[in-house]
């Protein structure tokens, strides 16, 4: 008899737990065939089947030796890269997320990677609308597909199959996708609009002849400044090929008058020029200016810090010049080889950076964000893999696949855009970047005007370092901040709609004064409620428990937590009335009726609403900078990163609304708010002023933001914080249980609660119903963990909450029930 095989027989090493991009509580074991074994390791992506007919490109975790006992291995159907698209330390950085934030690798896995790098079944397929109809370089089963798609709008997986004839076929379609054959039908969102600067040329015969010139001056001899705004232009011209109105504004201190003087003499012509948002930077590389004195000294106790600790907090008031001092960090470690990570909150609202940053390091800059296109998101990645020395980016920058990560800089680390809310991981990018950086033996820079207080509180007990910077850059002064008293002025008779006297002066004057205005209302819509006014109904979504928000612009009513809409109703459907009426108000009446008081101003938004386009932020912020925008009227969007030559005045209408919410950050909240807002004003030439309208002037935090006195304000807030077991002093989980039968939720939440408070007793609080009971037509209940700083009780508490989570699915009837967990909920 031969020593033929009957049964296949696997040998040790030819097993790989894989991690596939859905909410499993744990990786799935594939053995591997004996062609691939050579080829699969940690880190590469492979083609698998999870149940009777599901396709998944999984991504290889760890190479087992054994199955776990009682189960059955299927194989891997086929290999998707030939080398790692995620190394060692991305695994341990999604490891450590999975197990902080008490969720699921898979869900790391699909917050990590690129829509582009992930597959399933349910993944649809359609034609690029950039394919040229040139066959000629694809192979025969890669024309068949590209030709499916010719005469179809979109395939499926499975559609690929069939055509095939084929069970593999997630190599063939990512080779489709590097080709840029096809697209995954999620890529493409909004419309791509050009971004565009404002600039200025010679007209003819001066653009032809420079000596012709003389006659030019001779035109503008009657004016001094049209002379300066010449010569200036004459200076740039010699170092750029295009020369930009902002430049020709600073160098000559002139404003958007004086170049139209100059074009009505056939001097100057005013174009818009288009410049490039994506791949390389085009334009001059420009030197970085000289450090002041405070800058020279922040950076020297930086590098001290950085002897001993891995974190610093700069804490600098805003337009200290902290970026400046970004800048020298940054050119510092690119010139050792060293990759730097430089995350921002919004990068959409952060153009501005982004460009400055650009005129110094050119194309040494990589931007990554959420409203890239996912085939610009692939190409990123590829180059992060292959050492790009600087990733600018929003949260999701952190999963890029660094190789030599030295430098990390979280700027306005305080900001709430850093928190994940839905869906899960819910990370905290500030706390996530400090973990990378301890993988890659890197330093962090944490740089913001209004520390979080946990960041403060860490170190002023020596955790972080911390650097202080308490004067602005070249000496202007901080704003001076007037508290409105809105009570007295409507007693008074003096409000006009919902400005007070007081602001509308300080508009009217700084328009005379040729300078912009910046007012800030943390609520879009035209107002938030429809009431009838007989019996004090009020329209609600019929989905969430909220009320809807007029907007005047689409003229409908909506939900800005499910997305729901509806027309205005003719009358009041619990009383018939017609008498119905709007209260309250947003951004966009702000916008409307503003125009009524001050005709002759040229107003923008700047919220929600105007910013869905992929450029449309940028645009706004850009019509602002070119001074096309008198006034901006904007939501907490107009706070973040901004920094306008021209901002003589900046306004809060509504403070009280910032600092009421029931939540115990909610003064942090308002500070941080009404400091960053101000600090838009008068940051060049002049100081600014900040007018701010409250009913409770009385409120201590007014009172800080008026003295700029953060110490002050978070004396007072620590000591609060410490009263009632808060953050700094203890850790937070909070644990929402969803359905949509308040019944079974009801009678769920109960046997989920009763696990936790056997074991963690006064620990635990709730359950309760939220300020929100019902969201997107799901029934809420709260429960609130607070827990003391104590590493081995929060692990004991996190394996608590899973082992509830798992019983509470095993139940019958109970598996319905979602259980979020928000470990430092913000």
């Amino acid at each position: 008899m031969s020593n033929e095989s009957f049964h296949p027989i696997q040998s040790s090493g030819t097993y790989a737990s894989v991690i596939l991009p859905i909410a499993v509580p744990k990786p799935y074991t594939y053995f591997i065939p004996s062609e691939m074994i050579q080829v699969v390791q940690p880190g590469i992506r492979v083609e698998v089947q999870l149940g009777k007919k599901k396709l998944y490109s999984a991504l290889v975790y760890k190479i087992l030796e054994h199955p776990e006992e009682g189960t059955k291995p299927k194989p891997i159907l086929s290999i998707i890269d030939q080398h790692p698209i995620v190394d060692e330390v991305q695994l341990k950085l999604w490891t450590w997320m999975s197990q902080y934030y008490c969720c699921s690798l898979g869900e790391v896995m699909l917050a990590a990677l690129p829509a582009g790098l992930k597959m399933s079944s349910e993944t649809k397929i359609i034609i690029s609308p950039f394919f040229s109809d040139d066959y000629s370089m694809l192979e025969d089963k890669e024309y068949l597909i590209a030709e499916a798609l010719r005469n179809r709008h979109e395939l499926t997986v499975d559609d690929v199959q069939k055509i095939l004839g084929q069970k593999t076929v997630f190599p063939l379609l990512y080779r489709l996708l590097e080709k840029k054959i096809i697209y995954l039908q999620e890529e493409l969102k909004g419309n791509y609009k050009p971004k565009k600067i404002g600039c200025v040329r010679l007209q003819e015969p001066y653009a032809s002849d420079s000596r012709l010139l003389e006659e030019a001056f001779e035109l503008t001899s009657r004016s001094q400044k049209q002379t300066e705004a010449l010569l200036a232009f004459v200076q740039i011209y010699k170092t750029q090929q295009f020369v930009r109105k902002q430049d020709l504004y600073k160098m000559a201190g002139i404003d958007s008058t004086v170049l139209k003087a100059m074009e009505k003499k056939a001097i100057f012509e005013l174009y818009d020029r288009e410049i490039s948002r994506v791949g390389k930077y085009a334009e001059a590389v420009v030197e970085k200016f000289e450090l002041t004195q405070n800058q020279i000294s922040a950076l020297a106790s930086i590098k001290e810090f950085y002897e001993n600790k891995n974190t610093v907090l700069l804490h600098g008031v805003t337009g200290s010049g902290k970026t400046r001092i970004y800048i020298e960090l940054i050119e510092e470690a690119i010139k050792k080889g060293e990759q730097v990570l430089y995350l921002l909150p919004e990068i959409a609202l952060t153009t501005q950076i982004v460009a400055r940053l650009q005129k110094i390091f050119g194309d040494d800059i990589a931007v990554y964000h959420s409203r890239m296109s996912n085939n610009e998101r692939v190409d990123l990645w590829k180059e992060v893999l292959k050492n790009k020395p600087i990733v600018l980016g929003a949260r999701s920058a952190l999963f890029l696949p660094f190789r030599n990560l030295k430098l990390i800089i979280v700027d306005e680390e305080h900001d709430t855009s850093f928190k994940q809310h839905d869906p899960a991981p819910r990370y905290n990018a500030r706390d996530t970047a400090i973990f990378l950086a301890h993988l890659y033996d890197a330093k962090v820079l944490l740089g913001t005007a209004t520390p979080a207080l946990e960041t403060y509180q860490n170190a002023k007990e020596g955790k972080y370092g911390l650097v202080e910077m308490k004067e602005r850059y070249g000496g202007i002064q901080m704003p001076e901040v007037v508290i409105v008293d809105v009570a007295d002025e409507t007693k008074r008779k003096k409000m006009s709609s919902h400005f007070t006297s007081v602001l509308l002066k300080e508009l009217t004057e700084a328009l005379q004064r040729g300078e912009q205005a910046i007012l800030f209302q943390n609520r879009r819509g035209y107002a938030p409620t429809l009431r009838c006014t007989t019996c004090g109904w009020v329209q609600e979504c019929k989905n969430c428990d909220v009320s809807l928000t007029y907007h005047k612009t689409f003229n409908n009513l909506r939900c800005h937590y499910c997305g729901f809409q509806q027309k205005l109703p003719e009358e009041c459907p619990a009383c018939g009335d017609r008498n119905l009426t709007i209260r309250g108000f947003g951004t966009e009446k702000i916008e409307d009726e503003l125009q009524i008081y001050l005709p002759d101003a040229k107003i923008a938004r700047m919220d929600f609403d105007t910013v869905r386009t992929k450029h449309a932020h940028a645009r706004i912020i850009n019509d602002f900078e070119e001074k096309r925008i008198d006034i901006l009227v904007g939501t907490q969007m107009v706070t973040k990163g901004l920094d306008f030559d021209n901002v003589g005045i900046v306004g809060v209408l509504s403070a009280d609304q910032l600092m009421s919410f029931p939540d115990f950050r909610s003064t942090e909240r308002g500070f941080q708010l009404m400091t960053q807002v101000s600090g838009r004003a008068g940051r060049k030439k002049k100081r600014g002023k900040v007018i701010i309208q409250a009913f409770n002037v009385a409120h201590p935090v007014l009172g800080e933001v008026i003295k700029n006195d953060f110490q002050r304000f978070f004396n007072r807030e620590v000591e609060e914080r410490k009263l009632f077991s808060y953050p700094p002093f203890q850790r937070l989980i909070k644990i929402t249980l969803k359905h949509k039968d308040p019944r079974l939720l009801n009678e769920g939440t109960k046997i989920f609660a009763k696990i936790l408070k056997d074991k963690l007793g006064y620990r635990m609080i709730g359950p309760a119903v939220p300020g929100i009971p019902r969201v997107r037509g799901q029934f809420l209940l709260e429960i609130f963990l607070k827990m003391e700083k104590d590493n081995q009780w929060l692990l004991y508490a996190k394996r608590l909450i899973i082992e509830a989570k798992y019983q509470l699915q095993k139940t019958k009837g109970f598996s319905g029930v979602r259980v979020n967990v928000d470990v430092d909920p913000n």
